[in-house]
């Protein structure tokens, strides 16, 4: 999480004593302090220190603590680790009664908190070669360090844009599992009005059952309703930390994805954890992105769909992505390259399936009336017109804002292919219309029969289809270039709206003013009537408005009312479906709050 969320250097930190230790200083008893802890100001870069100041002295002697503890004649062992860990060490016997309440209201700060203790040792004794447990052994325990990461500026600003593009964020971190749940709701993972939910799991013991446990905070905060707290549409989040996690896998796995898509705060987590957990995601279809910043998070990097690194060192070999600020603002930017690039691919395909769809009705049209388009009239469309709109319409960058909605990621989607085929159907009835139109003239000359393909050119049916599918294949690319709300608007493409312009220009130009040079080059007919040039070019306009209403019509999400009409299917996807299925009245209410849950495998059934 330092490196994240918050600054990795502390901002501050403060010494809570214990009660039990006594300095033997002289210097340090005759302070006399009126604090009982040690506030060490310091700065950090840029940001100001912040001294940690907690509660009234309990005896003389704070200023020194730990300075005092290294000043025997001895040779002494210094030793520090987690505060909650001491229940499992050597020193559960020494520490004060205070320390769990003491541990819990730090650590519910978002203070980072180090257990200290000392023990004096001989000076000739090899302390590389001694065992850790046998150094631990009736230490005397000093106190409680704390230290303050600030949370970053931009952690805050990027969590709520993330959660306005209703994408879910997730803390996976090595700290203490209230310190995280402070963090989250510093940076706004967690809001003020939501609850807080731990799930507390225990491993089967050669003396108890592994047992699951769903605990409120501070008893408080969530409102138990009958229908319960899926049902109610209640605003919660569940914590869990590693020891927990690793219980829940083993004897609750019926719980495990239910646990997974409300569980905002994973604690404790070892490196291996964080790996399980983003293939535990993926397999509720999940599509996870993973930001780290250390060699314990490659793993994890390495397994999610998008792994983000924010260091060069070693979580940068494990993950394709590395950024060179140390703050997770890249992670919305990612985002819109990403869904740009998707955006773009996919407008490039449906430009190329409906240029093949225009030239390739342009050619059965002429078919039917024994002619066909000249070579390089097939040369000019296919390398001045499609060419050059296919190497410039991807350019230009992702949209300002993350947008909520998302883009088509399936090209056999029903807006993709619903597109296409009204987009095909207009343009085919617009290259009939110029035909009809042409043989409906009082100076049309009927082709001679006797003659087929390219020997009957110029004439007027080839010259009509010509002229108006040229303006298809340029307004078609406007029509099929997405822009709003993931890629720039279309002016931001400075190269690509040259390009139309230019491109409109030349065949406004072959259509009205063709000159001789380019009629004998490309074959075409010259038409005398200059009002049937206008109304040809009047014909691709209204063609073109037609097209681009559709378009937006389709954006607007029209076709999805044609759903209506089929039967209603379940999501591929399985969060969604088994989201729909906590959601139903008729499933028992989930979580259970303050009850014990028992693994089913060691539920015993009596018959009597």
């Amino acid at each position: 999480m330092p490196g994240l969320l918050s600054y990795s250097g502390p901002a501050g930190c403060g010494l809570w004593r214990a009660p039990s230790f006594s300095c033997n200083e002289t210097s340090c008893k005759a302070a006399s302090l009126s604090c009982n802890f040690c506030c060490c100001k310091r700065s950090c870069g840029d940001r100001s220190a912040v001294p940690l100041l907690f509660g009234p002295a309990e005896d003389e002697c704070g200023d020194c603590g730990l300075r005092g503890a290294l000043c025997t004649s001895f040779h002494e062992r210094l030793s520090r680790d987690g505060g909650e860990s001491l229940s499992t060490r050597n020193w559960s016997d020494i520490v004060p009664p205070q320390f769990s309440k003491k541990l819990r209201s730090f650590s519910s700060q978002g203070l980072r908190v180090l257990a200290l203790g000392c023990k004096p040792m001989d000076t000739s004794s090899d302390l590389s070669a001694t065992e850790r447990g046998e150094v631990e052994k009736d230490m005397q325990f000093l106190g409680l360090l704390m230290l303050k990461n600030l949370v970053k500026r931009e952690s805050a600003k990027v969590i709520n844009t993330l959660r306005l593009a209703k994408l879910r964020t997730v803390m996976v971190t090595g700290d203490n599992i209230l310190t995280a749940v402070n963090v989250a709701q510093s940076c706004g993972m967690v809001a003020s009005d939501e609850g807080v939910i731990f799930v507390e799991a225990t491993a089967r013991t050669a003396q108890t059952a592994p047992t699951l446990r769903f605990t409120p905070e501070d008893g408080e905060g969530i409102i138990i309703t009958a229908q319960g707290l899926y049902q109610a549409e209640l605003e919660y989040h569940l914590a869990i930390n590693g020891s927990s996690f690793a219980a829940l896998c083993d004897h609750f796995p019926e719980h495990l994805p239910k646990v997974l898509m409300r569980t905002t705060v994973f604690a404790r987590m070892a490196p291996d954890q964080k790996t399980q957990l983003v293939k535990e995601l993926q397999k509720l279809n999940y599509r996870v992105g993973m930001c780290g910043d250390g060699a314990n998070d490659c793993g994890a990097l390495r397994a999610a769909d998008v792994g983000v690194s924010l260091s060069e060192a070693e979580a940068s070999i494990a993950s394709p992505f590395t950024s060179k600020t140390e703050n997770i603002s890249c992670v919305p930017l990612l985002i819109r390259e990403g869904r740009c690039s998707l955006v773009t691919a996919f407008s490039l395909f449906r430009y190329m399936a409906v240029y093949s769809m225009i030239q390739f009705c342009s050619v059965l049209i002429l078919y039917t009336v024994s002619t066909n388009l000249a070579d390089l009239q097939f040369l000019f469309i296919d390398v001045i017109l499609v060419t050059l709109l296919a190497i410039v319409m991807g350019k230009g960058g992702p949209g300002d804002v993350l947008s909520p909605s998302r883009p088509p990621a399936n090209l056999l989607a029903l807006p993709v292919l619903g597109s296409l085929f009204i987009h095909i159907s207009m343009l085919i009835l617009g290259q009939l219309a110029a035909l009809l139109i042409t043989t409906s003239q009082d100076w049309y000359i009927p082709l001679n029969s006797t003659v087929f393909g390219t020997e009957n050119l110029p004439n007027m049916e080839s010259t009509s289809v010509f002229s108006l599918s040229g303006f298809q294949y340029i307004f078609m690319a406007v029509v099929v270039t997405k822009a709003h709300p993931h890629k720039k608007p279309l002016y931001h493409n400075v190269i690509f709206l040259c390009l139309l312009l230019v491109l409109f220009a030349v065949m406004t130009c072959l259509v009205l003013y063709p000159g001789p040079f380019f009629l004998e080059i490309l074959q075409l007919y010259d038409f005398s009537d200059f009002d049937f040039k206008m109304l040809l070019v009047a014909l691709a306009a209204l063609n073109f408005l037609i097209c681009f209403v559709v378009e937006m019509l389709i954006d607007v999400g029209v076709l999805n009312y044609l759903r209506c009409l089929c039967p209603k299917h379940a999501s591929r996807k399985k969060f969604k479906h088994l989201n729909s299925l906590l959601c139903d009245p008729c499933v028992p209410s989930w979580p259970p709050l303050n009850q014990t849950l028992y693994s089913s495998e060691h539920m015993a059934i009596s018959l009597s």
